[in-house]
């Protein structure tokens, strides 16, 4: 106790200074403080150090940069052997507090991530080589929940957590794999990645890898000097070099032909790019978010995916829940969408009580995409309130909550093998399929091997 009482009134003693006390702390974890100011609880935060959990936080100004390292001259002195002498610096850049890789031998973590720059927030585990510490939120009043980014419109408890993982690796640097259904919104995923970290202010550039015709890949992500090819006649800016100091985000990225898959990793290890035709190489600084709607696992079991890009790739991944894991959020995406079309037409557009049932009932394939559209082909037709008839005029489909798989006649092992596949389809992944079927994902695996052999 007399410790942290010594460590406490020096911290105090130097609040007017220009930088803070020094001090030694032993390697036993270490408790950070995060908690708001009373004058803007959701944006100026301060941080206090407490070295033994005992007594209430000593808060510092988060203007101030706290080098931590176990040099004689950091800030926050930590003898561990793990730690390098200039390990991190902690410090406030205007809308958080931010942890700083300085070049250590051990890394800098975050939640087990290692990271080179990174937002803190309650409830992340801090590691700096060995030594572990903890972020805490000291708050008498709740913090109000974040409002959802633009476009993600839903409130149920899978798409909440869905949104917090994504704040979560914002500020992160690693890259990202979106994994979803297809018209689940991957690409606004993608964008609210970038628009809450730290290269918010950088481009964000998004490139449809199903769209693309397979000879311009490499012009399209790498771009091409003038002559470089018939009918180049002028230089093209690659993607890459388009998204610099931004994000880059690979929509449909099982698409991207093998021989150029290669090209991708080596950009992803090295950071640089040659524009097809040149031998300058030009250094960038890109973020990566990629997307698929294929099972990812299987492409690699079968030599359609090199392994290694897709780890690369995959270092985070987020699963973008489908309409059918959410079907709560149909009636507040409907009046989302209604909105936006009276706004378009210049007219209103309302979905009756009948009309949201109806649709809470219904299965999307499309998902998001599907009945936005639907509800678009409705309000076209019909000037009034829209009901069950107006939107479905074909006839109410199946309920949801009824499964069936339409399985084309064979043999049994053509249509196993068939049913195993739309299984693996509709739930996005091997992984997801086989907590469905409730076998382990490497019984799945074979059973898809052994029906394709």
């Amino acid at each position: 106790m007399k410790r942290r009482n010594n460590f406490s009134r020096a911290l105090q003693n130097s609040a007017g200074s220009q930088r803070p006390t020094r001090v030694q702390a032993s390697s036993e974890a270490t408790t950070l403080h995060l908690h708001p100011r009373q004058s803007d609880p959701a944006r100026d935060l301060a941080l206090a150090l407490d070295l033994d959990r005992a007594g209430g936080p000593v808060a510092l100004d988060p203007a101030r940069i706290i080098l931590v390292g176990s040099a004689p001259s950091a800030d926050l002195r930590i003898g561990d052997p793990t730690v390098s002498a200039r390990h991190a610096r902690i410090g406030g850049d205007g809308r958080g507090m931010v942890v700083e890789d300085l070049g250590s031998t051990n890394g800098t973590y975050v939640d087990g991530v290692r990271v080179q720059r990174a937002w803190l927030a309650p409830g992340v585990r801090l590691g700096l080589g060995g030594f572990q510490a903890t972020v805490v939120a000291q708050s008498a009043a709740p913090r109000p929940r974040l409002s959802n980014p633009p476009g993600m419109i839903g409130s149920s408890a899978v798409f909440q957590d869905m949104l917090a993982r994504l704040r979560k690796f914002a500020g992160l640097a690693q890259a990202v794999l979106l994994r979803g259904e297809t018209g689940t919104g991957k690409e606004l995923a993608a964008r609210a990645l970038h628009a809450e970290g730290p290269r918010a202010g950088g481009p964000f550039v998004a490139v449809n890898c199903g769209a693309i015709p397979e000879g311009l890949f490499e012009s399209e992500l790498f771009g091409h000097v003038r002559g470089a090819f018939t009918g180049a006649a002028r230089a093209h800016v690659g993607a890459f070099a388009r998204a610099h100091r931004g994000t880059l985000f690979l929509d449909e990225i099982a698409e991207l032909p093998l021989g150029l898959q290669a090209k991708l990793l080596r950009v992803l290890e090295t950071r640089r790019v040659v524009p097809v035709g040149g031998e300058q190489e030009q250094a960038i600084d890109v973020r990566v978010v990629s997307a698929t709607h294929q099972p990812m696992e299987r492409l690699v079991a079968e030599g359609r995916f090199r392994s290694d890009l897709y780890h690369r790739l995959g270092v985070l991944a987020v699963d973008i829940p489908g309409l059918s894991d959410r079907p709560g959020d149909i009636p507040e995406l409907v009046a989302h969408f209604a909105a936006e079309l009276a706004a378009e037409f210049g007219r209103p557009v309302r979905v009756t009580e009948q009309g949201l049932r109806a649709a809470a009932l219904r299965r999307f394939p499309g998902n998001i995409r599907e009945l936005r559209n639907l509800l678009l082909r409705a309000a076209a037709v019909h000037d009034g309130p829209l009901g069950p008839h107006e939107l479905f005029p074909a006839g109410p489909a199946a309920p949801a909550a009824v499964d069936a798989l339409a399985v084309p006649r064979g043999t049994y092992a053509a249509m196993h093998r068939r049913m195993l596949e739309l299984v693996v389809r509709e739930a996005g992944s091997i992984r997801k399929a086989a907590a469905q079927l409730d076998v382990p994902r490497s019984t799945l695996c074979a059973w898809l091997k052994d029906e394709a052999a």
